[in-house]
């Protein structure tokens, strides 16, 4: 959808190569901070796209989209493990912005069996795999989740 607003906007309505004067990403500043104010359609799909991220690392009983989604697309596997390379374009989509999303959340260890140990804010501001790197280049198991070094026995 950019591409074409972006080809809109710097060629009109001929198809003759101009030369543009300014980065698409600059138009799509808001005016207020010297940009023409044009959405960035695709920023805008990944902050929707978080918002779903947001609702299925949330799962609340009761939510019937959450619990139509876990069962067509988890099944019995978990949000954080899910690759999301199956499915709808939609699920695509939620699985690609998981790792932005991950990136700037805090998560917090609970029964919900859903923090990953290496990739997740949940013990200092950034993930343990950016904070001890020399650490979790040695790690066997990259994805294990927080509740199952609990669970093992591996406690920190």
């Amino acid at each position: 959808m950019d591409s074409i607003r972006s080809k809109f906007f710097w060629r009109g309505d001929i198809d003759k190569f101009k030369y543009h004067m300014v980065k698409w990403e600059r138009v799509c500043v808001p005016k207020d901070f010297g940009g023409l104010g044009i959405l960035n359609t695709r920023r805008l799909n990944e902050a929707l796209l978080m918002k779903w991220v947001w609702r299925m690392y949330m799962g609340k009983e009761g939510d019937l989209v959450y619990e139509m989604l876990q069962t067509r697309y988890l099944r019995s596997k978990s949000f954080t493990k899910c690759k999301g390379k199956n499915g709808s374009q939609f699920w695509r989509g939620v699985n690609k912005v998981k790792k932005k999303f991950s990136g700037g959340a805090r998560f917090v260890v609970n029964s919900r069996k859903e923090t990953l140990f290496w990739e997740h804010a949940w013990l200092h501001e950034k993930p343990l795999k950016e904070a001890f790197p020399n650490l979790y280049a040695c790690c066997a198991d990259k994805d294990i989740l927080v509740y199952k070094y609990w669970k093992r026995g591996d406690g920190i």
